[in-house]
């Protein structure tokens, strides 16, 4: 999951996607009995087929790995732990998550296609003075890769999210320190902004307004983001974002958390992709 905010430096495994083709037209109705076919909005992330990355049939729900008191390895601590009576997904039309085991398979999962929404272009603009790092968004991706938003043009997918949201540019400055320092004392995770991508887009920290796993609950759409009203977002890295690699091998830049400390992908030293084991209470 998520992130407490002290030390944000190293990588910061916050999910993984991938961004393969789902389909690119609205569809047209349900099922008429039994579970829908969501097949056609199933995506294979890279992350999920070599032979270092997690099993992606079962992964770990997060749901009961949250924790509001002190931070913990393989937890996030978070300042709230969910309004159960939030907006959200419905349970009962969740077919990719065993709740006995708990966990989920993200490769049964539906993720919104591409289509034919088109917002402005993305935006990202980055200063630095008087030791102050400077990052201008309009909150959209400078890549230009989005689905195809209001997701109720897809009635499969919208009624087991009945997410609204169109997304839309709004003007967010972040003003971080350029050699942030770590705390003596961790901070929580609040809902909204806790970072920003260098594609433009804001970073949530990995739960739903109900406090539940965000990835494994909510539909994003299949480049890793959604929206809440027409505030766009990702609650985990965009695995395309991650292409990048420094001279040992260690996934480059990404972004930066709002405490200052950078945001990496999900490769160590040596190209080596990092696990919880890896990680740090504050998972850095």
């Amino acid at each position: 999951m998520g992130s407490c905010l002290k030390k944000l430096s190293g990588c910061l495994v916050l999910f993984l996607l991938a961004c393969d083709a789902g389909v690119s037209q609205p569809d047209v109705g349900g099922e008429t009995g039994g579970d829908p076919d969501l097949s056609a909005y199933f995506i294979v992330p890279t992350l999920c087929g070599d032979s270092e990355g997690p099993d992606c049939t079962s992964l770990r729900l997060g749901d009961a790995h949250l924790t509001t008191s002190n931070p913990a390895q393989g937890k996030l601590f978070a300042c709230t732990a969910g309004n159960a009576n939030a907006p959200g997904s419905d349970p009962a039309r969740i077919t990719w998550i065993d709740w006995a085991a708990g966990t989920w398979n993200l490769l049964a999962k539906p993720f919104l296609p591409s289509g034919s929404f088109s917002p402005q272009p993305g935006v990202t603009n980055v200063s630095e003075s008087g030791g102050i790092r400077s990052i201008e968004v309009n909150n959209l991706p400078v890549d230009g890769r989005i689905g195809d938003w209001p997701m109720s043009q897809y009635p499969l997918l919208s009624a087991i999210d009945r997410n609204p949201g169109i997304p839309a540019a709004t003007s967010i400055t972040f003003n971080l320190p350029i050699n942030p320092v770590v705390r003596d004392t961790p901070t929580c995770t609040s809902l909204g902004a806790i970072g920003v991508t260098l594609n433009g887009v804001v970073l949530y920290n990995a739960v739903d307004a109900r406090g539940n796993d965000a990835v494994a609950h909510e539909i994003v759409d299949e480049f890793g983001g959604h929206p809440a009203m027409s505030d766009y977002h990702y609650h985990f890295l965009p695995e395309r974002l991650d292409s990048e690699s420094m001279a040992d091998g260690h996934s480059g830049l990404v972004g930066y958390i709002r405490d200052g400390f950078g945001l990496y992908g999900y490769n160590g030293a040596g190209g080596v992709e990092l696990t919880n084991a890896d990680l740090d209470e504050c998972h850095g």
